[in-house]
């Protein structure tokens, strides 16, 4: 899902800095409306009252969400991925807090804390993903719903003593590699 290194990634924006942020929002595969509204339909159903993302990237599930009335506040670890949300039309409405999801908080109470699109993959341990659990659980309301989406990996597809599946690495004239395709098999733009 990378793109070449840009002179304007920050590397405190983690695996989103600038050079993933431009690309992300690129049509089709996860930003599709078939993809997106069953997933909004969802935290709809759930919401009761305001909504907080973790990972809320460049709003692409919040912006939605607010545009059908449900306030929604989210935390988001880069800066470049945030910055995106406020250009969006409805995007000023979502609240967004800088920090990571496994222990920034954001003032209130919520009904839904919600983390979609195997974004708990990209926290790597066990003790990390049990720190976002339980700073999910200091952000709801009593009788709060977590919701966390993922997909479960087709492990059939790993020989023995593999652990990752690269989507797709053309070699580069260095002779190393570079991702070419994004997370859901459609060609990078980079």
């Amino acid at each position: 899902m990378t793109g070449e290194a840009s002179a304007e990634d920050d590397p405190r924006d983690g695996w989103f800095p600038e050079s993933v942020a431009a690309c992300y929002d690129t049509p089709g595969g996860a930003n599709a409306p078939e993809v997106v509204t069953p997933a909004v339909d969802v935290l709809e159903d759930l919401a009761d009252d305001p909504v907080l993302e973790f990972a809320v990237g460049t709003g692409r599930i919040a912006v939605p969400l607010v545009a059908r009335g449900v306030p929604v506040s989210g935390i988001e670890l880069s800066r470049a991925m945030a910055a995106r949300i406020a250009s969006k039309p409805g995007g000023d409405a979502v609240e967004v807090v800088i920090g990571d999801m496994t222990a920034t908080r954001v003032a209130g109470q919520f009904s839904l804390v919600y983390l979609v699109f195997n974004t708990i993959s990209n926290v790597t341990t066990q003790d990390g993903q049990v720190d976002v659990f339980r700073n999910a659980a200091a952000h709801l309301r009593p009788g709060g719903l977590f919701l966390v989406e993922v997909g479960l990996p087709d492990l059939r597809r790993l020989p023995p003593g593999q652990d990752t599946v690269p989507f797709a690495v053309t070699p580069d004239a260095d002779g190393g590699g570079r991702q070419t395709r994004t997370r859901d098999g459609a060609p990078h733009p980079a």
